[in-house]
């Protein structure tokens, strides 16, 4: 049933689109909430649930009431409706691919209640995640214009970016990720010593996660894991609501904090945020933009090594955002592109649909390692972690999410192996002895 209503859904969006896509991403946000609304299952895809509250927040009402409104983001004027029109069909055509993939997909059965005492054990000694935590939180001061400065300051030295995830990213998220791996330990153990290190990594945490220069990929792809595996399986409007809450509206919030007066930022709220603008950009981008010839794979490539300096990038010439035509029509250069639009410059309309299929079919091997009852390990923490950031993927890889997301699967490796370490074997029943002859 949920199925049928979604193919339903995008006929709709799509046809409504083609009349005027403030109708059509406004079908698009119906659609988001009833596919919500549907995911109420225990055992459906987690996945599923952080991909539409995505779209829900960045793909739906935003474009539409910027759309309708006239809103100009970066100086780039009024966008064209065609150019808005075509943006909507990427989209459409992702969100079809990311379906496609879950079809003959038999809904898994409801996993079990676990009593307490059955459920996963917690870490093997808190102890090694506390020192890690330490020592990462201490790493953080070698570089500390680079962690408490106000983010803006323009830096000279062409290794900045590789100093900046050295002494800024990686710490933060080992830091984030220990707290996870204890917070989890206390919830289980619920004795007073695990509650007081599980106190003491959040104080330790909130500190290194400082919206002074942080980005929300940090809090998301570290402090988003924890709800994943609270809220993931059982309370799944509770993790969608917090999800949406932490974006919409904490986002222009540490947007401002983070920016100030002195850089010209403003507490414009959602939708009209320019941290809300993933589709203007497209559209933007898509009529500015001579017809680009084919990149098979180039553009993505491109986009995904964003992190080195720009004149080490895999195929510069294939970013889309380096382009004449729009660095001369955006008064940004650090704009956000969705991976859906590159995939389009790299295979036409059948790009983002294949995108959306792979991708999908890749978090069906992450949603069967995600299990709340299972142990702590480093496998189970990168599964977390995957899915937390899948959140500023869909946003757009330009914003920083490399980084993050390669920083933060290190940091689960890191507390992963250290929450199971020295971890005693689990006894075994012993066998009932044969029958004598």
């Amino acid at each position: 049933m949920r199925t049928l209503v979604f193919w339903c859904g995008i006929v709709c969006a799509a046809l409504c689109g083609l009349i005027d896509p403030v109708w059509g991403y406004g079908v698009v946000f119906v659609l988001t909430a009833v596919q919500l609304s549907m995911l109420g299952n225990a055992a459906d895809s987690v996945f599923l649930l952080i991909h539409y509250t995505a779209v829900l927040i960045y793909f739906s009402l935003a474009p539409a009431m910027q759309i309708a409104a006239d809103v100009d983001f970066w100086e780039v004027g009024i966008v064209g409706q065609a150019a808005h029109t075509q943006a909507l069909m990427l989209l459409l055509m992702y969100m079809a691919g990311v379906e496609a993939a879950r079809l003959g997909v038999p809904a898994p059965p409801a996993a079990p209640r676990l009593a307490p005492r059955a459920r996963g054990a917690g870490v093997s000694h808190p102890f090694l995640l506390l020192a890690c935590l330490e020592v990462a939180f201490a790493a953080l001061f070698l570089h500390p214009d680079m962690n408490f400065v106000a983010r803006g300051v323009l830096v000279e030295e062409e290794s900045a970016p590789i100093q900046y995830i050295v002494y800024s990213t990686l710490p933060k998220l080992v830091v984030l990720m220990c707290f996870v791996a204890l917070a989890i330990h206390a919830l289980r153990q619920r004795t007073l010593a695990a509650w007081c290190g599980a106190a003491l990594a959040f104080g330790l945490a909130a500190f290194a996660a400082n919206p002074v220069n942080t980005a929300r990929q940090v809090i998301l792809i570290g402090l988003l894991p924890l709800l994943i595996h609270a809220l993931g399986r059982r309370h799944r409007w509770t993790l969608a609501a917090m999800i949406f809450g932490a974006i919409a509206g904490l986002g222009p919030v540490l947007n401002l904090i983070s920016r100030d007066a002195m850089w010209g930022a403003q507490l414009a709220v959602y939708p009209f945020s320019p941290d809300f603008d993933a589709m203007f950009v497209v559209a933007g981008i898509l009529e500015r933009a001579p017809s680009p010839d084919l990149g098979y794979g180039r553009y993505l490539l491109s986009a995904f090594s964003f992190v080195l300096p720009r004149a080490l990038k895999m195929f510069p010439e294939f970013d889309p955002l380096g382009w004449p035509a729009v660095l001369g029509n955006f008064s940004q250069s650090n704009l956000s592109l969705p991976p859906f639009t590159t995939a389009y410059f790299d295979f036409g309309l059948a790009g983002p649909a294949l995108l959306g299929f792979a991708v999908s079919m890749g978090f069906r091997l992450v949603d069967r390692a995600v299990a709340p009852q299972c142990r702590l390990t480093a496998g189970y923490f990168c599964a977390l972690v995957l899915l937390a950031a899948y959140v500023p993927f869909l946003r757009g890889p330009i914003l920083g999410w490399g980084p993050f997301a390669v920083s933060g699967l290190v940091a689960a490796v890191v507390a992963g192996s250290l929450a199971s370490w020295f971890r005693r074997p689990a006894a075994r029943p012993a066998r009932a002895g044969l029958p004598a002859a």
